[in-house]
C-alpha cells in the first residue's frame, strides 16, 4: 500500500478502486467515526462480514432492489472489491483482470425502466451496446469542440 512503502503503483489504485466498489455496495463512507470503533473502517468490516452470507446481506445498501440474479451479481463485485483490498500488494489483480470480471456482467444488466425524457432509445440496449454508442458518439465531436468545453 502507498502509506506501507511510500510509492505509488497501480495496485495501489486497484485498492483504492476496490474501496470505491465497497462503498457503492454498502453505502457507507471508507472511514466513519460515527459508527463504533470495530466497524469505522469499512474495508476491515466489509471483509468480516463477507464471511456470512446472511450477515452480507443485511451489510449491503439497503436502498438497493436485490433479486436472486443481482444479488448473484452483487456477490461478484463484492468478491472483486475483497481481491482488490488485499493487504499484500502482489495478490492483488490488475486492472484488466477487473475489466474482464466485471464485463461478464454486462450483457446481464438491462434497464427496468424507461425514461420518458430520454431522448436516445438506449433502454432497449444492453449496458455494453450503450457504451460502444456513447464512445461513437464521442467520436463525432470534434477537437475544437472539446477544447473549448474544457476551457470554459
Amino acid at each position: 500500500m502507498f502509506t506501507a512503502t511510500g510509492k505509488v503503483t497501480t495496485k495501489v489504485d486497484v485498492y483504492a478502486y476496490g474501496v470505491i466498489l465497497m462503498e457503492m455496495i454498502t453505502g457507507r463512507k471508507v472511514l466513519d467515526d460515527s459508527l463504533p470503533d470495530d466497524e469505522t473502517h469499512l474495508v476491515t468490516i466489509f471483509r468480516r462480514n463477507m464471511l456470512d452470507k446472511e450477515k452480507f446481506r443485511k451489510f449491503v445498501d439497503p436502498t438497493l432492489e436485490l433479486g436472486a440474479e443481482a444479488w448473484k451479481s452483487l456477490l461478484e463485485v463484492a468478491d472483486l472489491a475483497r481481491h482488490c483490498t488485499a493487504r499484500e500488494q502482489n495478490q492483488r489483480p490488475d486492472m484488466c483482470h477487473c475489466v474482464n470480471r466485471l464485463s461478464s456482467l454486462l450483457d446481464e444488466w438491462k434497464p427496468t425502466e424507461v425514461d420518458d425524457d430520454d431522448e436516445c432509445e438506449t433502454s432497449e440496449m444492453h449496458l455494453n451496446q450503450q457504451l460502444e454508442k456513447w464512445r461513437c458518439d464521442d467520436f463525432t465531436i470534434s477537437d475544437s469542440d472539446t477544447f473549448s468545453t474544457f476551457n470554459m
